[in-house]
């Protein structure tokens, strides 16, 4: 089983290395860049960046303390705010009103935890590269009603995964670095939803548009059409999250100059 996983990741990187040579933004000596984090440890890491969050931004909802309204999540009691790239997800996600809704890279849980408290019929799941981080979700949210599974999303698309309506990401995408990682990432998640994702992403880190383009083009996103749209954060006044999305979306800017995420 291992030669195999071997030797399919091996055609899949293969597949995927004209893209790097073409957009000629890396050297021969890309293969050897590391990851942003040792993902062995970053559970460390990701339960002090939530300590220092916890600070000034609230992470876990209780009821009432936001309310969906008008199409738009509001802050309803006098607690800390969310942070404002979640609150856009999370408004976002409702806007859209899927049955279903993986998230990739979902830590400690607090971001499926909190869709369930806004939207209780919803359907969840969550992976993570991180056993570790899966422990921390049990202990820190041990009544999620979620389908949590540990799961490399590097590696080839295990076929007997459910399907989701959406799938979406907090910083993650934006983390992988070595050789092709992000591109096949990127490539398994639209194996993952069949209506949209959502990508809240460092916009510097990759090129996430021409990435997804070239993804479709050579036939490596199982969808027959595909729709570039964004939304802007009410908080920062900017373009600042990406919506890929199966299907036309009217309600939604079209994302044409990639720039506008960057800048």
């Amino acid at each position: 089983m291992k030669k195999i996983i071997a030797f399919l990741l091996n055609e899949y990187r293969n597949m995927l290395s004209t893209k790097l040579k073409q957009k000629n933004q890396r050297n021969k000596n890309d293969f050897l860049v590391k990851d942003d984090f040792n993902w062995k440890e970053y559970h460390r890491i990701y339960g002090k960046q939530l300590s220092e969050l916890s600070e000034i931004h609230t992470q876990i909802l209780k009821n009432g303390d936001y309310v969906f309204k008008n199409k738009e999540l509001a802050l309803n009691h006098d607690i800390l705010p969310l942070h404002p790239n979640h609150r856009l997800v999370y408004e976002t996600l409702l806007q859209l009103s899927p049955n279903s809704v993986i998230e990739v890279g979902c830590g400690w849980g607090d971001h499926l935890y909190n869709m369930k408290l806004l939207c209780p019929e919803i359907k969840l799941s969550g992976i993570d590269l991180s056993d570790k981080q899966i422990s921390n979700l049990r202990k820190r949210h041990p009544e999620l009603r979620a389908d949590i599974k540990q799961l490399d999303i590097t590696l080839p698309y295990p076929f007997s995964y459910p399907i989701h309506d959406i799938a979406f990401t907090q910083a993650v995408i934006m983390h992988l670095k070595v050789g092709n990682s992000h591109l096949i990432a990127l490539s398994n998640m639209f194996r993952y939803a069949t209506k949209q994702l959502l990508l809240m992403e460092n916009w510097t880190a990759h090129d996430f548009l021409d990435d997804i383009k070239f993804l479709f083009s050579k036939n490596m996103i199982p969808w027959k059409n595909i729709y570039f749209y964004y939304r802007v954060s009410i908080e920062f006044n900017k373009p600042h999250l990406m919506i890929i999305s199966s299907v036309p979306l009217k309600k939604y800017p079209v994302l044409t100059d990639y720039s506008i995420l960057r800048d």
